[in-house]
């Protein structure tokens, strides 16, 4: 092979790898304390010819981590992706990251990231430990009228 081919060649995988190395990719999401239950809208903004970006994430429930899943990411102008996700009830903390394609072929990943999740509200008007919203009336209001037809029974 000639000196010239081996300088081009050498020229051209130098260009690449600057390319590649020089690709820098941010994420962001809101709101800052989601809470359980919440829609989540994730921003990623990359430098480079951009082909595709994807979101993978993962919830968790305590130590149990439910099964990943990775959504394709809308792009929202040049180097500007967002994609919203939907939150679990019962979702403690999220892992995630993003992966990008460049149109070269070249891929990067980012680094996994985690944030908390605020419990849920209780939707039963009450506190977190009331485990029987309202049946305690419903049930003293029976008893009291179990009473009453046992007192006009026996008073006859």
């Amino acid at each position: 092979m000639k000196i010239w081919a081996v300088g081009l060649v050498i020229l051209l995988i130098s260009a690449f790898v600057a390319t590649v190395a020089t690709a820098e990719v941010t994420i962001e999401y809101s709101p800052k304390k989601p809470k359980a239950g919440d829609t989540v809208k994730f921003y990623v903004n990359t430098t480079g010819d951009v082909e595709s970006v994807k979101l993978w994430i993962e919830e968790c429930k305590g130590n149990q981590c439910f099964m990943p899943k990775t959504i394709d990411m809308d792009s929202s102008g040049t180097g500007y992706f967002t994609t919203e996700y939907q939150l679990r009830d019962d979702t403690t903390s999220v892992h995630y990251k993003v992966t990008v394609t460049f149109q070269n072929g070249s891929t990067t990943e980012t680094e996994m990231k985690e944030f908390e999740v605020e419990p849920k509200a209780p939707s039963n008007g009450g506190t977190s430990n009331d485990k029987t919203p309202g049946y305690g009336l419903i049930l003293a209001m029976i008893s009291i009228a179990l009473v009453i037809v046992a007192r006009r029974r026996f008073v006859r």
